[in-house]
Protein backbone atom coordinates (compact mmCIF):
# COMPACT_ATOMS: atom_id res chain seq x y z
CA UNK A 1 0.00 0.00 0.00
CA UNK A 2 1.41 3.36 -0.74
CA UNK A 3 2.53 5.99 2.02
CA UNK A 4 -0.53 7.57 3.65
CA UNK A 5 0.78 10.18 5.68
CA UNK A 6 -1.20 12.44 3.49
CA UNK A 7 -4.44 11.02 3.82
CA UNK A 8 -4.03 10.43 7.69
CA UNK A 9 -3.44 14.63 7.60
CA UNK A 10 -6.49 14.61 5.61
CA UNK A 11 -8.59 12.32 7.98
CA UNK A 12 -7.45 14.06 10.83
CA UNK A 13 -8.05 17.60 9.12
CA UNK A 14 -11.85 15.99 8.63
CA UNK A 15 -11.91 15.55 12.38
CA UNK A 16 -11.71 19.13 13.60
CA UNK A 17 -14.07 20.80 11.17
CA UNK A 18 -14.86 20.10 7.41
CA UNK A 19 -13.20 19.03 4.29
CA UNK A 20 -12.28 21.86 1.30
CA UNK A 21 -13.61 20.23 -1.94
CA UNK A 22 -9.63 20.63 -2.65
CA UNK A 23 -9.17 18.20 0.32
CA UNK A 24 -12.09 15.79 -0.58
CA UNK A 25 -11.14 15.22 -4.44
CA UNK A 26 -7.52 14.74 -3.16
CA UNK A 27 -8.87 11.90 -1.10
CA UNK A 28 -10.98 10.26 -3.73
CA UNK A 29 -7.65 10.55 -6.09
CA UNK A 30 -5.33 8.80 -3.55
CA UNK A 31 -7.60 5.87 -2.72
CA UNK A 32 -8.77 5.62 -6.47
CA UNK A 33 -5.89 3.34 -7.73
CA UNK A 34 -5.18 1.85 -4.35
CA UNK A 35 -7.58 -1.28 -3.54
CA UNK A 36 -6.09 -2.43 -0.71
CA UNK A 37 -6.77 1.57 0.63
CA UNK A 38 -9.95 1.82 -0.43
CA UNK A 39 -10.84 -1.92 1.84
CA UNK A 40 -9.18 -0.22 4.31
CA UNK A 41 -11.54 2.44 4.51
CA UNK A 42 -14.29 0.26 4.22
CA UNK A 43 -13.47 -1.44 7.01
CA UNK A 44 -13.28 1.75 8.77
CA UNK A 45 -17.10 2.26 7.36
CA UNK A 46 -17.77 -1.12 8.82
CA UNK A 47 -16.37 -0.19 12.19
CA UNK A 48 -18.53 2.94 12.42
CA UNK A 49 -21.32 1.41 11.79
CA UNK A 50 -20.18 -1.45 14.56
CA UNK A 51 -19.64 1.25 17.41
CA UNK A 52 -23.25 2.64 16.39
CA UNK A 53 -25.23 -0.62 17.34
CA UNK A 54 -22.56 -1.75 20.00
CA UNK A 55 -23.78 1.82 21.85
CA UNK A 56 -27.54 1.50 21.26
CA UNK A 57 -29.87 0.14 24.14
CA UNK A 58 -30.20 -3.77 22.52
CA UNK A 59 -26.80 -4.11 21.80
CA UNK A 60 -25.89 -7.17 24.85
CA UNK A 61 -28.82 -8.79 23.30
CA UNK A 62 -28.12 -8.82 19.55
CA UNK A 63 -24.85 -6.65 18.65
CA UNK A 64 -22.21 -10.36 18.55
CA UNK A 65 -25.39 -11.60 15.83
CA UNK A 66 -25.41 -8.93 13.75
CA UNK A 67 -21.66 -8.08 13.79
CA UNK A 68 -20.83 -11.59 12.51
CA UNK A 69 -23.68 -11.30 9.67
CA UNK A 70 -22.45 -7.29 8.17
CA UNK A 71 -19.18 -8.65 8.71
CA UNK A 72 -19.27 -11.90 6.39
CA UNK A 73 -20.99 -9.40 3.97
CA UNK A 74 -19.07 -6.67 3.60
CA UNK A 75 -15.44 -7.53 4.48
CA UNK A 76 -12.98 -10.29 2.33
CA UNK A 77 -13.31 -14.27 3.07
CA UNK A 78 -9.39 -14.06 4.05
CA UNK A 79 -9.44 -10.84 7.08
CA UNK A 80 -13.15 -10.93 7.61
CA UNK A 81 -12.94 -13.59 11.11
CA UNK A 82 -9.93 -11.50 12.30
CA UNK A 83 -11.25 -8.18 11.69
CA UNK A 84 -14.72 -9.37 13.88
CA UNK A 85 -12.74 -10.84 16.59
CA UNK A 86 -11.22 -7.65 16.70
CA UNK A 87 -13.76 -5.31 17.02
CA UNK A 88 -15.52 -7.31 19.34
CA UNK A 89 -12.29 -7.74 21.38
CA UNK A 90 -11.86 -3.92 21.26
CA UNK A 91 -15.47 -3.31 22.56
CA UNK A 92 -14.86 -5.66 25.38
CA UNK A 93 -11.75 -3.71 26.73
CA UNK A 94 -12.28 0.24 25.68
CA UNK A 95 -14.26 2.65 27.81
CA UNK A 96 -16.58 4.66 26.30
CA UNK A 97 -14.52 7.74 25.97
CA UNK A 98 -12.25 5.67 23.52
CA UNK A 99 -15.45 4.90 21.35
CA UNK A 100 -17.12 8.12 21.37
CA UNK A 101 -13.27 9.93 20.75
CA UNK A 102 -12.95 8.00 17.17
CA UNK A 103 -16.04 8.09 16.12
CA UNK A 104 -15.94 11.45 15.19
CA UNK A 105 -12.93 11.02 12.73
CA UNK A 106 -14.86 7.42 11.51
CA UNK A 107 -18.15 9.26 10.72
CA UNK A 108 -15.94 11.57 8.53
CA UNK A 109 -13.81 8.78 6.62
CA UNK A 110 -17.41 6.92 6.47
CA UNK A 111 -18.63 10.48 4.48
CA UNK A 112 -15.48 10.32 2.36
CA UNK A 113 -16.06 6.05 1.36
CA UNK A 114 -19.36 6.53 0.66
CA UNK A 115 -19.12 9.04 -1.91
CA UNK A 116 -16.12 6.63 -3.81
CA UNK A 117 -18.61 3.82 -3.33
CA UNK A 118 -21.39 5.65 -5.28
CA UNK A 119 -18.22 6.08 -7.92
CA UNK A 120 -17.05 2.47 -7.69
CA UNK A 121 -20.59 0.85 -8.39
CA UNK A 122 -20.97 2.45 -11.65
CA UNK A 123 -18.08 0.30 -12.87
CA UNK A 124 -18.94 -2.42 -14.79
CA UNK A 125 -19.28 -6.10 -13.15
CA UNK A 126 -19.43 -4.29 -9.78
CA UNK A 127 -23.27 -5.26 -8.17
CA UNK A 128 -24.28 -2.53 -6.65
CA UNK A 129 -26.82 -4.52 -4.30
CA UNK A 130 -25.45 -8.14 -3.86
CA UNK A 131 -27.87 -10.76 -3.77
CA UNK A 132 -28.37 -12.57 -0.54
CA UNK A 133 -30.96 -15.17 -1.41
CA UNK A 134 -33.23 -16.11 -4.16
CA UNK A 135 -36.88 -17.02 -5.11
CA UNK A 136 -36.68 -20.84 -5.64
CA UNK A 137 -39.99 -22.24 -5.64
CA UNK A 138 -43.43 -20.60 -5.88
CA UNK A 139 -46.82 -22.31 -5.19
CA UNK A 140 -49.32 -18.99 -6.18
CA UNK A 141 -50.09 -16.74 -9.17
CA UNK A 142 -50.34 -13.82 -6.86
CA UNK A 143 -46.82 -12.98 -5.99
CA UNK A 144 -45.80 -9.28 -5.65
CA UNK A 145 -41.93 -8.96 -5.07
CA UNK A 146 -39.81 -5.75 -6.49
CA UNK A 147 -37.16 -6.68 -8.91
CA UNK A 148 -36.89 -10.33 -9.85
CA UNK A 149 -36.28 -13.61 -8.01
CA UNK A 150 -32.98 -12.32 -6.92
CA UNK A 151 -33.19 -10.73 -3.21
CA UNK A 152 -30.68 -8.60 -1.51
CA UNK A 153 -30.66 -6.19 1.86
CA UNK A 154 -34.24 -4.78 2.15
CA UNK A 155 -36.30 -6.65 -0.37
CA UNK A 156 -39.59 -6.52 0.76
CA UNK A 157 -41.65 -10.09 -0.25
CA UNK A 158 -45.62 -10.03 -0.49
CA UNK A 159 -48.58 -12.60 -1.01
CA UNK A 160 -52.02 -12.79 -0.87
CA UNK A 161 -51.56 -16.92 -0.53
CA UNK A 162 -50.04 -19.76 -1.56
CA UNK A 163 -46.56 -20.39 -0.79
CA UNK A 164 -43.62 -18.91 -1.40
CA UNK A 165 -39.74 -20.86 -0.90
CA UNK A 166 -36.74 -18.32 -0.02
CA UNK A 167 -33.51 -19.76 -0.04
CA UNK A 168 -30.98 -17.90 2.03
CA UNK A 169 -27.18 -17.82 0.44
CA UNK A 170 -25.73 -19.23 3.42
CA UNK A 171 -28.19 -22.36 3.43
CA UNK A 172 -31.36 -21.38 4.80
CA UNK A 173 -34.82 -22.36 3.44
CA UNK A 174 -37.37 -20.45 4.06
CA UNK A 175 -41.14 -21.74 3.16
CA UNK A 176 -43.54 -18.61 3.35
CA UNK A 177 -47.07 -19.22 4.03
CA UNK A 178 -49.70 -16.73 2.38
CA UNK A 179 -50.80 -14.08 2.69
CA UNK A 180 -47.41 -12.87 4.15
CA UNK A 181 -45.45 -9.73 4.12
CA UNK A 182 -41.70 -10.64 5.07
CA UNK A 183 -38.44 -8.24 4.69
CA UNK A 184 -35.03 -9.50 4.05
CA UNK A 185 -33.30 -7.75 6.33
CA UNK A 186 -29.52 -9.27 6.39
CA UNK A 187 -27.17 -11.90 4.87
CA UNK A 188 -28.72 -14.34 7.30
CA UNK A 189 -32.06 -12.79 8.55
CA UNK A 190 -35.29 -11.32 8.12
CA UNK A 191 -38.48 -9.29 9.90
CA UNK A 192 -41.83 -11.22 9.73
CA UNK A 193 -44.05 -8.46 9.19
CA UNK A 194 -47.49 -10.48 9.22
CA UNK A 195 -48.31 -13.98 7.93
CA UNK A 196 -46.92 -17.49 8.73
CA UNK A 197 -43.38 -19.22 7.73
CA UNK A 198 -41.08 -22.09 8.60
CA UNK A 199 -37.50 -21.70 8.34
CA UNK A 200 -34.54 -24.71 8.23
CA UNK A 201 -31.51 -25.43 8.38
CA UNK A 202 -30.01 -27.03 5.85
CA UNK A 203 -26.27 -26.28 5.88
CA UNK A 204 -23.89 -25.30 8.53
CA UNK A 205 -23.38 -21.56 8.42
CA UNK A 206 -26.99 -21.47 8.26
CA UNK A 207 -27.27 -21.49 11.71
CA UNK A 208 -27.65 -18.46 13.30
CA UNK A 209 -30.60 -17.64 11.33
CA UNK A 210 -32.64 -14.88 12.57
CA UNK A 211 -36.51 -13.86 12.35
CA UNK A 212 -37.28 -10.47 14.11
CA UNK A 213 -41.22 -9.31 14.40
CA UNK A 214 -43.53 -6.78 15.81
CA UNK A 215 -42.88 -8.19 19.65
CA UNK A 216 -39.54 -10.05 19.30
CA UNK A 217 -37.18 -11.86 17.41
CA UNK A 218 -35.95 -15.26 17.16
CA UNK A 219 -32.27 -17.36 16.72
CA UNK A 220 -31.90 -20.58 15.48
CA UNK A 221 -29.56 -23.27 16.72
CA UNK A 222 -29.70 -26.10 13.96
CA UNK A 223 -33.29 -26.34 14.01
CA UNK A 224 -36.82 -25.83 12.27
CA UNK A 225 -38.85 -23.71 13.63
CA UNK A 226 -42.40 -21.90 12.38
CA UNK A 227 -43.08 -18.35 13.01
CA UNK A 228 -46.33 -16.35 12.65
CA UNK A 229 -47.28 -12.66 13.32
CA UNK A 230 -50.91 -12.24 13.50
CA UNK A 231 -52.85 -8.49 12.77
CA UNK A 232 -52.70 -7.01 16.11
CA UNK A 233 -48.42 -8.26 15.85
CA UNK A 234 -48.60 -10.75 18.13
CA UNK A 235 -45.74 -12.95 17.39
CA UNK A 236 -45.34 -16.72 17.53
CA UNK A 237 -42.59 -18.97 17.47
CA UNK A 238 -43.28 -23.36 16.93
CA UNK A 239 -40.09 -24.96 17.21
CA UNK A 240 -40.71 -28.22 14.76
CA UNK A 241 -37.47 -29.47 15.34
CA UNK A 242 -34.36 -28.67 17.26
CA UNK A 243 -33.33 -25.68 19.51
CA UNK A 244 -34.10 -21.97 19.55
CA UNK A 245 -33.77 -18.85 21.47
CA UNK A 246 -36.80 -16.62 21.49
CA UNK A 247 -35.72 -12.97 22.93
CA UNK A 248 -39.13 -11.10 23.51
CA UNK A 249 -40.03 -7.53 23.85
CA UNK A 250 -40.21 -7.76 26.91
CA UNK A 251 -38.97 -10.29 29.16
CA UNK A 252 -35.86 -12.66 29.11
CA UNK A 253 -34.86 -14.61 26.31
CA UNK A 254 -36.43 -18.08 26.60
CA UNK A 255 -34.68 -21.46 24.98
CA UNK A 256 -37.36 -23.44 23.00
CA UNK A 257 -36.82 -27.18 22.05
CA UNK A 258 -38.34 -29.39 19.94
CA UNK A 259 -42.50 -29.10 20.08
CA UNK A 260 -42.40 -26.03 22.15
CA UNK A 261 -44.12 -22.96 21.36
CA UNK A 262 -44.52 -19.30 22.72
CA UNK A 263 -46.68 -16.10 22.19
CA UNK A 264 -44.82 -12.96 22.38
CA UNK A 265 -47.25 -10.08 23.26
CA UNK A 266 -46.58 -5.84 23.75
CA UNK A 267 -46.21 -6.10 27.45
CA UNK A 268 -45.79 -9.86 28.30
CA UNK A 269 -45.23 -13.70 26.75
CA UNK A 270 -46.90 -16.73 27.25
CA UNK A 271 -45.91 -20.46 27.03
CA UNK A 272 -48.16 -22.26 25.04
CA UNK A 273 -49.28 -26.00 25.41
CA UNK A 274 -46.82 -27.68 22.57
CA UNK A 275 -45.76 -27.26 19.06
CA UNK A 276 -49.10 -26.55 16.90
CA UNK A 277 -47.24 -27.67 13.60
CA UNK A 278 -50.56 -28.12 11.92
CA UNK A 279 -50.73 -24.33 11.11
CA UNK A 280 -48.19 -24.45 9.46
CA UNK A 281 -47.13 -25.67 5.96
CA UNK A 282 -43.27 -26.99 6.23
CA UNK A 283 -42.60 -27.86 2.41
CA UNK A 284 -43.20 -27.22 -0.77
CA UNK A 285 -44.56 -29.37 -3.20
CA UNK A 286 -42.56 -31.31 -5.64
CA UNK A 287 -41.93 -31.26 -9.40
CA UNK A 288 -43.47 -34.31 -10.51
CA UNK A 289 -40.74 -36.96 -11.87
CA UNK A 290 -43.24 -37.86 -14.90
CA UNK A 291 -46.25 -36.82 -16.86
CA UNK A 292 -49.37 -37.52 -14.76
CA UNK A 293 -51.87 -40.55 -15.83
CA UNK A 294 -55.76 -40.05 -14.81
CA UNK A 295 -59.32 -40.00 -15.05
CA UNK A 296 -61.51 -37.80 -16.55
CA UNK A 297 -65.29 -37.53 -16.92
CA UNK A 298 -66.39 -34.68 -18.97
CA UNK A 299 -70.25 -35.29 -18.88
CA UNK A 300 -70.24 -34.08 -22.43
CA UNK A 301 -72.81 -36.76 -23.50
CA UNK A 302 -76.07 -35.53 -24.91
CA UNK A 303 -78.40 -38.93 -23.14
CA UNK A 304 -78.04 -42.01 -21.52
CA UNK A 305 -77.16 -43.34 -17.65
CA UNK A 306 -73.14 -43.68 -18.65
CA UNK A 307 -70.44 -41.25 -18.75
CA UNK A 308 -67.19 -41.77 -20.43
CA UNK A 309 -63.61 -41.88 -19.16
CA UNK A 310 -61.89 -39.53 -21.10
CA UNK A 311 -58.14 -39.51 -19.16
CA UNK A 312 -55.05 -41.03 -20.15
CA UNK A 313 -54.10 -44.83 -18.74
CA UNK A 314 -55.08 -44.42 -14.81
CA UNK A 315 -58.73 -45.79 -14.86
CA UNK A 316 -57.86 -48.84 -17.59
CA UNK A 317 -61.75 -50.53 -18.50
CA UNK A 318 -63.35 -49.77 -14.83
CA UNK A 319 -63.44 -45.93 -14.94
CA UNK A 320 -66.66 -45.12 -16.76
CA UNK A 321 -69.26 -43.90 -14.12
CA UNK A 322 -72.95 -44.82 -14.48
CA UNK A 323 -76.08 -42.69 -12.83
CA UNK A 324 -77.80 -44.54 -9.81
CA UNK A 325 -80.18 -43.44 -7.77
CA UNK A 326 -81.36 -43.93 -4.06
CA UNK A 327 -82.38 -47.22 -3.45
CA UNK A 328 -85.46 -45.45 -1.43
CA UNK A 329 -86.27 -44.35 -5.08
CA UNK A 330 -85.66 -40.73 -6.12
CA UNK A 331 -84.27 -38.85 -9.52
CA UNK A 332 -80.85 -39.45 -11.45
CA UNK A 333 -78.57 -37.06 -12.18
CA UNK A 334 -79.60 -34.79 -15.43
CA UNK A 335 -77.51 -33.18 -18.17
CA UNK A 336 -77.40 -29.32 -18.26
CA UNK A 337 -75.27 -26.93 -19.96
CA UNK A 338 -71.87 -26.57 -18.05
CA UNK A 339 -68.50 -24.49 -18.65
CA UNK A 340 -67.26 -26.57 -20.88
CA UNK A 341 -69.93 -28.43 -22.60
CA UNK A 342 -72.73 -30.24 -21.36
CA UNK A 343 -72.47 -30.36 -17.59
CA UNK A 344 -74.44 -32.61 -14.79
CA UNK A 345 -77.13 -31.59 -11.90
CA UNK A 346 -76.99 -33.42 -8.86
CA UNK A 347 -80.84 -33.47 -7.67
CA UNK A 348 -80.34 -34.47 -4.09
CA UNK A 349 -81.26 -37.80 -4.40
CA UNK A 350 -78.93 -39.39 -7.20
CA UNK A 351 -75.08 -40.10 -8.02
CA UNK A 352 -72.86 -41.53 -9.74
CA UNK A 353 -71.07 -45.08 -9.33
CA UNK A 354 -67.56 -45.83 -11.04
CA UNK A 355 -65.35 -48.80 -10.35
CA UNK A 356 -62.13 -47.16 -10.38
CA UNK A 357 -60.58 -47.36 -7.15
CA UNK A 358 -59.35 -44.11 -6.88
CA UNK A 359 -55.31 -43.33 -5.61
CA UNK A 360 -54.71 -45.39 -2.73
CA UNK A 361 -52.56 -44.96 0.46
CA UNK A 362 -50.45 -42.09 0.44
CA UNK A 363 -50.22 -41.42 -2.88
CA UNK A 364 -50.26 -37.70 -4.48
CA UNK A 365 -53.21 -36.95 -5.87
CA UNK A 366 -55.18 -33.75 -7.75
CA UNK A 367 -58.77 -33.97 -7.83
CA UNK A 368 -60.27 -30.89 -10.01
CA UNK A 369 -63.76 -30.30 -11.02
CA UNK A 370 -66.45 -27.47 -11.71
CA UNK A 371 -69.10 -27.12 -9.02
CA UNK A 372 -72.50 -25.20 -8.61
CA UNK A 373 -73.85 -24.74 -5.13
CA UNK A 374 -77.14 -23.52 -5.07
CA UNK A 375 -78.04 -20.02 -3.31
CA UNK A 376 -81.16 -21.56 -1.21
CA UNK A 377 -78.61 -25.19 -0.44
CA UNK A 378 -79.58 -27.00 2.84
CA UNK A 379 -77.13 -28.31 5.05
CA UNK A 380 -78.08 -31.50 4.48
CA UNK A 381 -76.98 -31.62 0.48
CA UNK A 382 -73.20 -31.39 0.93
CA UNK A 383 -71.87 -34.56 1.01
CA UNK A 384 -70.04 -35.71 -1.38
CA UNK A 385 -68.85 -34.32 -3.93
CA UNK A 386 -66.59 -37.31 -4.80
CA UNK A 387 -65.14 -39.97 -2.67
CA UNK A 388 -63.43 -43.35 -1.99
CA UNK A 389 -62.03 -44.98 0.53
CA UNK A 390 -62.99 -46.68 3.40
CA UNK A 391 -64.17 -46.31 7.24
CA UNK A 392 -61.94 -48.72 8.85
CA UNK A 393 -59.85 -46.23 10.38
CA UNK A 394 -59.43 -42.72 11.45
CA UNK A 395 -57.46 -40.95 7.78
CA UNK A 396 -58.00 -43.98 5.39
CA UNK A 397 -61.58 -42.21 3.78
CA UNK A 398 -60.56 -39.31 0.77
CA UNK A 399 -64.23 -37.46 0.59
CA UNK A 400 -64.22 -33.76 -1.05
CA UNK A 401 -67.44 -32.37 0.07
CA UNK A 402 -69.57 -28.77 0.46
CA UNK A 403 -69.20 -27.90 4.02
CA UNK A 404 -72.39 -28.40 6.12
CA UNK A 405 -70.59 -29.21 10.13
CA UNK A 406 -70.33 -25.67 11.86
CA UNK A 407 -68.35 -26.73 14.39
CA UNK A 408 -65.70 -27.97 11.49
CA UNK A 409 -65.44 -24.36 9.97
CA UNK A 410 -68.13 -21.72 8.21
CA UNK A 411 -71.10 -23.29 5.89
CA UNK A 412 -70.59 -23.91 2.26
CA UNK A 413 -66.69 -23.96 2.16
CA UNK A 414 -65.02 -26.36 -0.56
CA UNK A 415 -63.96 -29.38 2.47
CA UNK A 416 -61.62 -32.55 2.14
CA UNK A 417 -62.15 -35.47 5.08
CA UNK A 418 -60.39 -38.34 5.72
CA UNK A 419 -62.44 -39.76 8.40
CA UNK A 420 -61.19 -37.86 11.78
CA UNK A 421 -59.26 -35.31 9.88
CA UNK A 422 -60.42 -32.26 7.44
CA UNK A 423 -59.37 -29.41 5.96
CA UNK A 424 -62.20 -26.23 5.18
CA UNK A 425 -61.76 -23.37 3.00
CA UNK A 426 -62.68 -19.97 3.33
CA UNK A 427 -65.01 -19.12 -0.06
CA UNK A 428 -68.51 -19.30 0.17
CA UNK A 429 -69.70 -21.58 -2.62
CA UNK A 430 -73.35 -20.62 -2.09
CA UNK A 431 -74.32 -18.38 -4.99
CA UNK A 432 -75.62 -20.24 -7.78
CA UNK A 433 -72.18 -19.62 -9.77
CA UNK A 434 -69.80 -22.23 -11.32
CA UNK A 435 -66.33 -22.60 -9.30
CA UNK A 436 -63.26 -24.39 -10.34
CA UNK A 437 -62.50 -25.82 -7.85
CA UNK A 438 -59.09 -28.41 -6.95
CA UNK A 439 -57.69 -30.58 -3.89
CA UNK A 440 -54.41 -31.25 -4.01
CA UNK A 441 -52.35 -34.15 -1.94
CA UNK A 442 -48.29 -34.25 -1.74
CA UNK A 443 -46.32 -36.18 0.41
CA UNK A 444 -43.34 -35.37 2.48
CA UNK A 445 -40.17 -36.73 2.78
CA UNK A 446 -40.87 -40.07 4.33
CA UNK A 447 -43.80 -40.59 2.23
CA UNK A 448 -46.50 -39.62 5.36
CA UNK A 449 -48.62 -36.38 4.17
CA UNK A 450 -50.81 -35.63 6.79
CA UNK A 451 -53.74 -33.48 6.63
CA UNK A 452 -52.51 -30.15 8.07
CA UNK A 453 -49.30 -29.48 6.08
CA UNK A 454 -49.90 -31.50 2.56
CA UNK A 455 -53.13 -30.59 1.44
CA UNK A 456 -54.10 -27.56 -0.79
CA UNK A 457 -57.26 -26.04 -1.62
CA UNK A 458 -57.83 -23.87 -4.35
CA UNK A 459 -60.94 -22.22 -5.67
CA UNK A 460 -61.04 -19.97 -9.08
CA UNK A 461 -57.39 -21.12 -9.30
CA UNK A 462 -56.34 -19.40 -6.10
CA UNK A 463 -54.82 -21.08 -2.97
CA UNK A 464 -57.00 -21.22 -0.17
CA UNK A 465 -56.23 -20.02 3.59
CA UNK A 466 -57.79 -23.06 5.26
CA UNK A 467 -59.89 -21.90 7.93
CA UNK A 468 -59.65 -24.97 9.95
CA UNK A 469 -57.40 -27.48 9.51
CA UNK A 470 -56.34 -30.76 11.44
CA UNK A 471 -53.62 -32.87 12.06
CA UNK A 472 -53.96 -36.69 10.68
CA UNK A 473 -52.08 -39.09 8.41
CA UNK A 474 -53.35 -39.76 5.44
CA UNK A 475 -53.51 -43.30 4.27
CA UNK A 476 -56.75 -44.40 2.05
CA UNK A 477 -57.32 -47.87 2.04
CA UNK A 478 -58.18 -49.28 -1.14
CA UNK A 479 -62.10 -49.77 -2.11
CA UNK A 480 -63.51 -53.15 -0.69
CA UNK A 481 -60.90 -53.85 1.81
CA UNK A 482 -61.79 -55.31 5.08
CA UNK A 483 -65.68 -55.00 3.66
CA UNK A 484 -65.39 -51.29 4.92
CA UNK A 485 -66.39 -48.69 2.60
CA UNK A 486 -68.36 -48.80 -1.23
CA UNK A 487 -66.08 -50.70 -3.97
CA UNK A 488 -65.28 -47.71 -6.07
CA UNK A 489 -65.80 -43.86 -6.94
CA UNK A 490 -68.62 -42.19 -5.73
CA UNK A 491 -69.74 -39.35 -7.37
CA UNK A 492 -72.80 -37.27 -5.69
CA UNK A 493 -73.05 -39.56 -2.51
CA UNK A 494 -72.08 -39.25 1.02
CA UNK A 495 -69.71 -41.90 1.60
CA UNK A 496 -70.89 -42.25 4.59
CA UNK A 497 -73.97 -43.59 4.15
CA UNK A 498 -73.80 -47.02 3.08
CA UNK A 499 -75.04 -50.51 3.87
CA UNK A 500 -76.35 -49.85 7.77
CA UNK A 501 -73.95 -46.72 8.60
CA UNK A 502 -76.34 -43.98 9.45
CA UNK A 503 -75.06 -40.59 7.64
CA UNK A 504 -76.43 -38.32 10.79
CA UNK A 505 -77.54 -34.91 10.08
CA UNK A 506 -75.40 -34.48 7.21
CA UNK A 507 -77.42 -35.59 4.20
CA UNK A 508 -77.01 -38.72 1.80
CA UNK A 509 -76.67 -37.08 -1.20
CA UNK A 510 -74.97 -33.91 -2.48
CA UNK A 511 -77.65 -31.30 -4.53
CA UNK A 512 -75.79 -29.28 -7.06
CA UNK A 513 -74.14 -28.65 -10.53
CA UNK A 514 -70.97 -30.49 -11.46
CA UNK A 515 -68.89 -30.48 -14.63
CA UNK A 516 -64.56 -31.96 -15.96
CA UNK A 517 -64.41 -33.95 -12.87
CA UNK A 518 -60.51 -35.20 -13.04
CA UNK A 519 -58.85 -37.51 -10.59
CA UNK A 520 -54.66 -37.99 -11.30
CA UNK A 521 -51.79 -39.83 -9.52
CA UNK A 522 -49.83 -36.17 -9.05
CA UNK A 523 -49.61 -33.27 -7.17
CA UNK A 524 -50.87 -30.57 -9.67
CA UNK A 525 -49.28 -27.05 -9.36
CA UNK A 526 -50.67 -23.72 -9.96
CA UNK A 527 -50.00 -23.42 -13.21
CA UNK A 528 -51.35 -26.37 -14.11
CA UNK A 529 -54.49 -26.08 -12.09
CA UNK A 530 -55.26 -22.69 -14.02
CA UNK A 531 -54.38 -24.60 -17.59
CA UNK A 532 -57.36 -26.80 -16.54
CA UNK A 533 -59.91 -23.95 -15.49
CA UNK A 534 -58.64 -21.45 -18.29
CA UNK A 535 -58.28 -23.82 -21.25
CA UNK A 536 -59.56 -27.24 -19.89
CA UNK A 537 -56.35 -28.89 -20.68
CA UNK A 538 -54.48 -30.92 -18.46
CA UNK A 539 -50.73 -31.21 -18.51
CA UNK A 540 -49.13 -32.46 -21.40
CA UNK A 541 -48.67 -36.55 -20.83
CA UNK A 542 -45.91 -38.92 -22.39
CA UNK A 543 -47.86 -39.71 -25.16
Amino acid sequence: MKENTEIEELLAASGEGELEAKQISRLLELMSDDQELVHRFGSAVTMERLLSLALSKDARKHFANDTIQRISFQQGERSREDFASAVIGKLKRKKRAWVVRRMGILAAAAAVVFSLFLILKESPGEPASPVVAKIVGSETGDRRVVGDPDLSIGKRILIDGGLLEVEFLTGVKVVLNGPVDFEITGVNSGYLHHGRLVAEIVDEQGKGFTVDGPNGRLIDLGTKFGVSVDGKGEMEVHVIEGIADALPKVGEKMRLRENEAMRLMENHTVLLDGADTGSFFTQMPPDASAPPTFVRWSFDEHDGERCFDTGHQLGGDNAGAIFMTDPEGGNPPERIKGPFSNALHLRGSGYLHSDFRGIENSGPRTVAFWVRVPEDFGREEGFGIVNWGSYAKYGSAWQIAINSISKDGPLGRLRIGTNGGEVVGVTDLRDGEWHHCAVVLYGDREGKPNTATHILLYVDGKIESASRKSVLAVDTIPQGEKNSGHPGVWIGRNMAYYGTMDPGGYGKYFRGGLDELVICDTALNHAEINQLRNKNEMPQTDE
